[in-house]
């Protein structure tokens, strides 16, 4: 019985013992870097197509046979420039004959204006009778009517006769020509040629219903701060990767979302006097603020992702390890932009992550000082061999 008793004393002394003598575990190190604050000129682009801002369809007024066409087919027209010229002799008669018409009434007129003035003096002598009267002033007012009636009929010739004549409403570039000289048109023939304004020229695209909310916020934050919305500058990205070099401006967002597509339709004008742009065209719609803005940034190492999105590790002001779900933006070179979920001076782990999970303490050493004591250490290597030739 003593026996057993005392053998369990020293088992009993020999694990304390063990335990004392095992070393405690040591903290996990990790290096860290800063959230920071950096100018930065933010843009965001989108898929757009190029539209006129006016297109038009040219057709006949009038019936005729076409006498001549006057432009090259996708040539750039000024407006008045004359395309098309129907055959005109009928309507140069049409227009002789009213003119005629408008003479002889006008001359009638005449006659019943003085015939009037002449039976109004004679009346009161007794020289005609009042019947007589009558009729001298329906005579006159019949001739009145007749005038009328001429000179409408004069300025409906003289406005078919015009359009024999067709010009370019606008200036722009022409379509192909539908018709040749010869053909028989009229208001029945349909589109005879197009054209499209170039000069500036429309680029429509469409933005979420998610970045313009959180534009519209950031806008009226803005508002409400007293800071100024700064204007977006539009540029365009070519088909061929370049740059499109004129710059333009939104004036046009649309006043509903589109339910189909979740998306808002906006409209930015773009310079085009060289007619580089066409209608139709596919671009890249680059939108960007024309100066730089302080932005929050971090290091890209330290973004991670999972189903519940981007997050980074963060070591608080314990040495704890906490998990923060970030909003991310564009990247700059070994930098990101963070909308949200961190705060300037946060200390975000960039190496050593596969060692640590939220929860646990660890130690860390700042990035930038281990850069400066690999520098340090490089720097010494290189003059070590320096001296030792100098010596020898």
């Amino acid at each position: 019985m003593n026996i057993n008793r005392i053998l369990i004393l020293i088992a009993i002394s020999v694990l304390a013992a063990c335990a004392e003598e095992a070393p405690k575990q040591q903290a996990i190190e990790v290096i860290v870097d800063n959230v920071v604050i950096k100018p930065y000129q933010p843009n965001s682009t989108y898929v757009g197509r190029l539209q006129a801002q006016e297109d038009v369809r040219i057709q006949a007024k009038v019936a005729g046979y076409l006498k001549s066409r006057h432009f090259k087919e996708g040539d750039l027209i000024e407006q008045g420039a004359l395309l098309y010229q129907i055959d005109r002799a009928q309507y140069d008669a049409s227009y002789a004959r009213a003119k005629a018409d408008n003479a002889k009434a006008q001359a009638a007129k005449e006659v019943a204006d003085l015939n009037l003035a002449r039976g109004q003096e004679l009346a009161p002598q007794g020289a005609i009778s009042q019947s007589e009267l009558d009729k001298i002033t329906a005579t006159k007012l019949q001739a009145d009517a007749d005038l009328q009636a001429s000179l409408a009929q004069l300025q409906s010739a003289e406005v078919d006769l015009s359009y024999t004549t067709i010009r370019a409403p606008i200036s722009g570039r022409i379509g192909r020509s539908e018709i040749t000289a010869g053909d028989l048109i009229g208001p029945d023939s349909g589109v005879l040629t197009s054209l499209v304004s170039i000069d500036p020229i429309n680029a429509i695209f469409q933005v979420s219903e998610a970045i313009y909310l959180m534009s519209d916020e950031r806008r009226r934050k803005q508002e409400s701060e007293g800071r100024e919305v700064p204007r977006l500058t539009v540029k365009l990205e070519l088909s061929n990767q370049e740059i499109y070099p004129e710059a333009g401006f939104i004036d046009y967002v649309s006043n509903r979302i589109d339910e189909t597509t979740g998306t808002i339709e906006a409209r930015a004008v773009i310079p085009n006097a060289e007619g580089l742009l066409r209608p139709g065209q596919y671009v890249k719609v680059i939108l960007e603020v024309p100066y730089d803005v302080n932005t929050l940034m971090l290091p890209q190492p330290a973004v991670q992702a999972d189903q519940q999105g981007s997050f980074v590790l963060i070591v608080d002001a314990n040495n704890n390890v906490q998990r923060r779900n970030v909003d991310l933006g564009d990247r700059i070179n070994d930098l990101v932009v963070v909308n949200q979920g961190v705060e300037e001076g946060d200390k975000v782990i960039v190496r050593g992550l596969q060692k640590v999970r939220p929860g646990l303490q660890v130690t860390y050493q700042e990035l930038s000082k281990q850069k400066a004591e690999a520098e340090a250490l490089r720097a010494k290597q290189q003059a070590e061999p320096a001296a030792d030739n100098k010596g020898a």
